[in-house]
């Protein structure tokens, strides 16, 4: 009796070793076997620092304001380097917001900034605002006006790709601006699954050169 429960205990223990064998082969060819390119630009992205990002496509990066967000009257002027033109002046109404955003505290991956798009939401209409690239801001249209690194002693890569790290600065404009007292949402919409960003402000009863809009 001693010996047969032996062999049984013998031949349990064969087989689980069959079986745990046959899963790793399985997971092994799994892991291994190549995606599909559909599934390859949705699972993750490669961007101009060369590393493989498990951006916004898999896991959802978001963007975020850094600091205070400022409003310029609806007149053509100078924010820094970055020359602002309006055709259609009003110097009575809010004309231009910038802010700088940055990445959500330990994201990884990074966001394309030529795929975010924006949009100016006013009281009982909305209006989609193209990027552009040139040295002078023409209205409606939003820029990146400055990039920054949080690291000391470090700049921003030259690519338009938001990573770990950086900020932008963006300034953005419409084709109408808003009177005092008016609300201002600008909703800026990552591609992919990322959360959009809203920023809502009011705008002060005085409109002057520079606006903190907190």
């Amino acid at each position: 009796m001693i010996r047969n429960r032996r062999r049984t205990d013998e031949g349990l223990t064969g087989l689980e070793l069959v079986i745990l064998v046959l899963v790793l082969i399985v997971i092994t060819i799994f892991l291994l076997a190549p995606a599909d390119e559909e599934d390859t630009s949705v699972l993750a992205r490669t961007f101009p620092s060369g590393l493989l990002a498990e951006s916004m496509y898999m896991s959802g990066d978001h963007i975020q304001t850094v600091g205070n967000v400022y409003g310029f009257p609806m007149v053509s002027r100078a924010s820094g380097k970055l020359p602002i033109v309006i055709i259609h002046e009003d110097p009575g109404r809010l004309g231009a917001v910038q802010g700088v955003v940055s990445l959500f505290m330990g994201n990884t991956g990074a966001i394309d900034m030529d795929r975010v798009q924006v949009q100016w939401n006013r009281e009982g209409s909305s209006e989609s605002i193209q990027r552009t690239t040139t040295r002078t801001l023409v209205c409606p249209n939003w820029t990146i006006s400055g990039k920054y690194n949080m690291l000391p002693g470090r700049t921003a890569d030259s690519d338009d790709w938001l990573e770990p790290n950086e900020q932008f600065e963006l300034t953005i404009c419409p084709s109408e601006g808003i009177r005092p007292y008016g609300r201002l949402s600008l909703t800026l919409q990552p591609d992919g699954v990322a959360v959009p960003l809203v920023i809502a402000r009011t705008v002060p009863p005085r409109i002057q050169p520079v606006m903190n809009l907190g």
